[in-house]
C-alpha cells in the first residue's frame, strides 16, 4: 500500500512539472491581460504615450493608457473605423464606409480635419511626411499629405488594398484579392513591382531589411527581399492578419487562432505563441509590450514585457 501511494506521489509530482514545462510553440497567457474598449476593434496605434483603438461597429476610436490599460478618452469618428496611423502628432483613422479619413489631434482626440480617401479606406500609413490611404474596393493608394491633407496623387495596385509599409523608399501594398503585394516609389507613386505571395495577403512590416506579408488564407508568412524575391515561407496559426516588427521578432496575429506568434526575424523560426482575445486583426508595439485589437472581444489585449517575453526552448 506505501509502495502504491509512493508510486502515485511521484506520477503527481511528474503530471505537474510536466504542465508547468514550457514546449515550443505552446500557447500562453502569463504575460498577457485585457482591457475593455468599443465594439469590433480591429486597429491599434502607437502614439508615443498612448495606444488608440479603432472601434469599427463602435464608429469610435479609444485612447488607452499604457501603463494600465484605463480608457482616457473615446472619440467620434466616420463609419467603421478599421485602420490607424501616428504622424507625430496627429492620429489618422481610416473610416471604412464613409470613404474619408479622420485627422485627431492626439493630445486632445479633437477632430482637425476630414480628408476625402477613395472607395473603402482600409489601410493607412505615415512615411515621415504624407499619409498613405490604401483604398480597398476602389484598387488604389492614395497619398496625402499629413500637414494639410492636400491630395499629392492616387496610384493603381492590385486588388483589394488592405495594409501598407514602409522600407524607406518605397510603400509596399498587400492585394488581398490579387495574392500578391505591390512595391511603389513613395517619391512619386510609380509602381515598381509586383510579387507574388501567399492567398489572401493581409498585414505587411519591414524589419528594416525584408519585407513580411501575412497570408491570411494561408497560414503563413512570407518574407521578401526589397528587390521581391522570397526569402522564405513560414507557417502561423489560422488567419494571420496584422504583422508588426519589434526588436528582433516578427509578431502575427492569427485571427483564427486567437492567438499571437513571435518570429525570429533572422531565421522564421516561431519562437512563443501567446493566447489573446477572440478575433485579433491589428498589432503594434510601444517600445516595451505588444498591443492586439482582439475584434470579437471588444478588447485590447496587452503581451507585457514584449521586449523579454523570451523564446521557449
Amino acid at each position: 500500500m506505501k509502495g502504491n501511494l509512493l508510486t502515485k506521489s511521484v506520477f503527481i509530482v511528474l503530471a505537474l512539472a510536466l504542465v508547468a514545462l514550457p514546449v515550443s510553440g505552446q500557447s500562453t497567457t502569463a504575460q498577457t491581460s485585457s482591457f475593455a474598449v468599443g465594439d469590433g476593434p480591429e486597429a491599434v496605434a502607437f502614439d508615443g504615450s498612448n495606444v488608440w483603438v479603432a472601434n469599427q461597429f463602435s464608429d469610435t476610436v479609444s485612447k488607452v493608457r499604457v501603463s494600465d490599460g484605463a480608457v482616457l478618452g473615446t472619440y467620434s469618428v466616420g463609419t467603421r473605423p478599421v485602420a490607424l496611423a501616428f504622424d507625430g502628432a496627429n492620429v489618422w483613422v481610416a473610416n471604412y464606409l464613409s470613404d474619408t479619413v479622420t485627422k485627431l489631434r492626439a493630445s486632445t482626440g479633437a477632430t482637425v480635419a476630414t480628408v476625402a480617401a477613395g472607395d473603402g479606406p482600409g489601410g493607412l500609413l505615415f512615411d515621415g511626411a504624407n499619409i498613405w490611404i490604401a483604398n480597398r474596393n476602389s484598387n488604389t493608394v492614395k497619398k496625402v499629405r499629413a500637414s494639410t491633407g492636400v491630395a499629392l496623387g492616387t496610384y493603381g495596385v492590385g486588388t483589394r488594398p488592405i495594409a501598407l509599409a514602409s522600407d524607406g523608399t518605397n510603400i509596399w501594398v498587400t492585394n488581398n484579392g490579387s495574392n500578391n503585394v505591390t512595391k511603389l516609389r513613395a517619391s512619386d507613386g510609380a509602381k515598381l513591382g509586383t510579387f507574388a505571395v501567399g492567398k489572401g495577403p493581409f498585414g505587411v512590416a519591414c524589419d528594416g531589411a525584408n519585407i513580411w506579408v501575412a497570408n491570411f488564407f494561408s497560414q503563413s508568412v512570407t518574407k521578401l527581399a526589397t528587390d521581391g524575391s522570397v526569402i522564405g515561407t513560414f507557417a502561423v496559426g489560422d488567419g494571420p492578419a496584422g504583422v508588426t516588427y519589434a526588436g528582433t521578432y516578427i509578431w502575427v496575429a492569427n485571427n483564427g487562432s486567437d492567438s499571437v506568434s513571435k518570429i525570429q526575424a533572422s531565421t522564421g523560426a516561431v519562437v512563443n505563441t501567446f493566447a489573446v482575445g477572440r478575433a485579433p486583426y491589428g498589432v503594434a508595439y510601444d517600445g516595451q509590450n505588444l498591443w492586439v485589437a482582439s475584434s470579437s472581444s471588444a478588447a485590447v489585449s496587452k503581451i507585457s514585457p514584449a521586449s523579454s517575453a523570451q523564446a521557449v526552448p
